[in-house]
């Protein structure tokens, strides 16, 4: 009885006591993908100097055309990539004109994608050769080759394959040129060699560890295996017709 009396006791007190407040805990509807995602930029070139050791000269370039320099994506002896912002509505007209200076092999409008997409293909290019245009029909192309022996070639004017074009290295051909690039420090090359005084003469450009050599003159100073890397390389591309 006393038992029952004391249930009874209990129950009126608990019916009794003031209920506590619930609290509503704010939560973040938010997912995390909308927080991570980058805003794309807006107005903006993407560029990436013909010669690195120009920077300051293409800075002021580009300051002088009433343009603003925003930013270095990269930055090394081989690679500058940098972002330029440009007045409203005038994307296509500045790409054409910065392209008619000759400062940049590559302009693009600058994207979150682009970015990424080029830089990781500089960081992980093996070595690239590019070759320029001159006042006749030389062949103007780049070809980029990359650790894994994975081949992206741009072709331009005076060759029989137009635009891009990929394939894989095989084995020995990856092989052979490792023990090219293997021969002599690529850092022990001149920056440039060439004789100023002979006119209208291409370029090439051969890009290796951080380090670009401009060859505009093959004579009997260009070293040996500088000329056996740009022959090897080339030669592939050739049977491969992609130029004559």
């Amino acid at each position: 009885m006393k038992f029952v009396y004391l249930s009874i006791l209990l129950l009126a007190l608990s019916c009794g006591a003031p209920k506590e407040k619930s609290t509503n805990v704010e939560t973040n509807t938010e997912t995390p993908t909308e927080n991570n995602v980058k805003e794309e930029p807006k107005n903006q070139l993407l560029v990436v100097l013909n010669n690195p050791k120009s920077l300051n000269d293409v800075k002021a370039l580009v300051t002088n055309s009433g343009l603003k320099w925003k930013d270095m994506l990269l930055d090394n002896g081989a690679s500058k990539i940098a972002v330029i912002e440009i007045p409203d509505g005038k994307l296509q007209e500045w790409t054409e004109r910065l392209n008619n200076s000759r400062e940049f092999r590559s302009i693009d409008v600058h994207t979150n994608a682009n970015a990424e997409k080029l830089i990781i293909r500089e960081k992980n290019t093996l070595v690239s050769i590019r070759k320029t245009p001159c006042m006749g029909d030389c062949p103007t192309y780049s070809v980029y080759i990359d650790k894994e022996g994975n081949v992206s070639y741009e072709g331009k004017e005076f060759v029989l394959e137009k635009g891009s074009k990929e394939f894989k290295l095989s084995e020995k051909e990856l092989s052979t040129i490792n023990s090219l690039l293997n021969k002599k420090s690529f850092s022990s090359y001149k920056d440039v060699y060439d004789n100023p005084r002979i006119m209208d003469l291409p370029s090439t450009y051969l890009v290796h560890d951080e380090k670009q050599v401009q060859v505009r003159l093959w004579n009997d100073d260009v070293p040996e295996e500088l000329m056996e890397l740009n022959e090897y390389i080339e030669g592939i591309l050739l049977e491969k017709k992609y130029f004559e």
